[in-house]
């Protein structure tokens, strides 16, 4: 059996179960309804059963927010002194060797995978990013 004929049988198969569900409830609405007919009037009956529908369909929302929402992270703090490109670009190159930077200027293709897996690694890694963060509050915190 092709992928096409189990599609087509299971989209048959969930339209008769929504059906049947829908019709399921639909007699267990009139059941409860006339229930009630016994205890109460009729629109009061009606109200009731309309109203039990209304809390059902609030507790469908609300259950499927609960599920659906991903936990919201608080925004990080702002730096509180904005660092300018010209900066960073003078701590880097007073940090790198002439000797680096001669490498990189030999070997740039070299030097960009290098620097792509370096960042996957500190990207995947907790340890490696707790490491670069420590590193980057000791350089930027202490020039404020």
């Amino acid at each position: 059996m092709g992928w096409r004929s189990r599609v087509k049988i299971n989209t048959a198969a969930l339209i008769i179960a929504f059906l049947l569900g829908m019709l399921s409830l639909g007699f267990a609405g009139f059941a409860i309804y006339f229930t009630l007919l016994d205890h109460y009037p009729a629109n009061i009956a009606a109200l009731i059963t309309a109203s039990m529908y209304a809390l059902t369909a609030l507790l469908v929302i609300l259950v499927t927010r609960i599920v659906t929402t991903r936990s919201r992270a608080a925004p990080a703090a702002p730096p509180k002194k904005p660092q300018s490109i010209d900066d960073l670009e003078n701590l880097l190159a007073t940090l790198v060797s002439p000797e680096l930077g001669k490498l990189i200027k030999q070997h740039p293709g070299k030097s960009v995978l290098i620097t792509l897996l370096a960042g996957l690694a500190v990207g995947c890694n907790d340890e490696a990013r707790s490491a670069a963060r420590k590193m980057y509050r000791r350089f930027f915190e202490e020039q404020e």
